[in-house]
C-alpha cells in the first residue's frame, strides 16, 4: 500500500516532490524522442482531474507541454489505463477522429508504455507520437530503461513519504502531529484561497478529569477518532499538544466554525458524559493574506488554558520589574 500522505489523484505538479528528478525525466524524453525520430514524447499521469502531461520533450509546437490536462473521458487515454505491461503501438490513422483529442491531428501512430505506483496501481504511460512513419516505431523495446527508471523514481518517492508520514504522526491518536500539521495544512490552505473557499482554524483542548496517562491517552484517542469522524476530506486535523487539537476547516461561512465545535462536544458528551472541551475559533476569507502560523498562534491563544498562562507570564514580568526598580543602584 502507498503512504497515506501520497494521494494518487492529486498531480506531482501539484505536489512538493523533491525526490522527484523530472529534469532527468525530461532528458529521457529527449533521448527518446531522438531514437524514435518522433516528434514528442511525453509522461502522462492519470489524475482525479483527468490525463496530465508531467513532462515532455521540447517540441514545437505549444501542444503536449507540461501541466497540459486532458479530461477523464478522453477515448484514447482510457484505453491506456488498461495497456498491457509491454505497451501499445496504436495506430492514430484508424482511430475515429472524435475519440482523438485535437492535438492529435497531425500524428499517425503513438507508442506507449505504462508506469506503475510501487503498489501496482496504474500512474500513467510514456507516449512517443509521430507523424511520420519509422521502421523502429513498432519496437517498444527501447521504452523499458525509461519505464523501470520511473518506477523506480516513484518507489523511491513512496518510501520516502512513508518515512515523513511516520515522522508527521502522533502515535497516540494516529493523526498528525504538531509538526505535520504545519508542513500539510499551508499547501491545503493555499489550494482552498486558489479555489475561493473560506477557511478557519478550530483549537479543542480536553479539559483535565484525570492525571492517570493510560486514562488520558484513551480520552485523547476518543476525542481524536470523533474530530477525525466530523470534518471532512479536504479538512486538516491534528493532535497538537498533551490534551490540544487543532482543525484547518474550509466552510461556507464564520458561523459553521460554531456549529463544528458544537457537534464534536455532543459527540463527546454522549460518548463520555464527564469530559468536556474547551474551544478557540478564527475565522478568514480566501482574500485574506493573513499567514497561518500568525493565526494557528492567535486561536491557541484564545483557549483558556493558554491564557491562564500568558496572564501569569505577565503577573512574572510585572514581579520582575517591580523587584528590579526597588533594587538600590550600585
Amino acid at each position: 500500500m502507498l503512504p497515506q500522505n501520497i494521494d494518487t489523484k492529486i498531480s506531482l505538479l501539484e505536489s512538493d516532490n523533491t525526490q522527484l528528478n523530472i529534469v532527468r525525466w525530461m532528458h529521457q524524453c529527449e533521448l527518446m524522442k531522438r531514437y524514435y525520430d518522433s516528434d514528442v514524447v511525453f509522461v502522462i499521469q492519470e489524475t482525479g482531474q483527468g490525463f496530465e502531461i508531467i513532462v515532455s520533450s521540447i517540441s514545437q509546437t505549444r501542444c503536449f507541454t507540461t501541466g497540459t490536462l486532458f479530461i477523464k473521458e478522453t477515448p484514447i487515454f482510457q484505453r491506456l489505463v488498461h495497456c498491457p505491461p509491454e505497451g501499445l503501438n496504436i495506430d492514430l490513422t484508424s482511430q475515429k477522429s472524435q475519440d482523438l483529442p485535437k492535438d492529435f491531428n497531425e500524428a499517425n501512430s503513438m507508442l506507449t508504455r505504462p508506469i506503475l505506483w510501487p503498489d501496482g496501481t496504474h500512474f500513467g504511460c510514456i507516449c512517443v507520437l509521430n507523424s511520420k512513419s519509422s521502421k523502429i516505431e513498432a519496437n517498444a523495446f527501447m521504452l523499458e530503461p525509461f519505464q523501470v527508471l520511473l518506477q523506480q523514481e516513484l518507489s523511491l518517492y513512496s518510501q520516502t513519504q512513508r518515512i515523513e508520514s511516520l515522522s508527521m504522526r502522533d502515535k497516540d491518536t494516529g493523526m498528525l502531529n504538531e509538526y505535520g500539521f504545519t508542513m500539510m495544512a499551508p499547501r491545503q490552505l493555499s489550494l482552498g484561497r486558489r479555489f475561493g473557499a473560506h477557511a478557519g482554524i478550530i483549537f479543542i483542548e480536553l479539559l483535565p478529569e484525570s492525571t492517570n496517562r493510560e486514562l488520558v491517552e484513551k480520552h485523547n484517542r476518543l476525542l481524536g477518532n470523533i474530530i477525525q469522524d466530523t470534518i471532512r476530506t479536504a479538512d486538516i486535523a491534528a493532535h497538537y499538544g498533551e490534551r490540544q487539537f487543532t482543525v484547518l476547516v474550509f466552510v461556507d461561512s464564520e458561523r459553521d466554525l460554531q456549529h463544528i465545535t458544537q457537534r464534536i462536544e455532543k459527540l463527546l458528551h454522549r460518548q463520555n458524559e464527564h469530559l468536556k472541551i474547551d474551544f478557540s475559533c478564527s475565522y478568514f476569507s480566501p482574500e485574506s493574506s493573513m499567514k497561518l502560523s500568525p493565526m494557528l498562534e492567535k486561536t491557541k491563544n484564545g483557549l483558556r488554558s493558554e491564557q491562564k498562562k500568558l496572564d501569569k507570564q505577565v503577573q512574572e514580568k510585572e514581579i520582575e520589574n517591580k523587584i528590579e526598580a526597588s533594587s538600590p543602584l550600585i
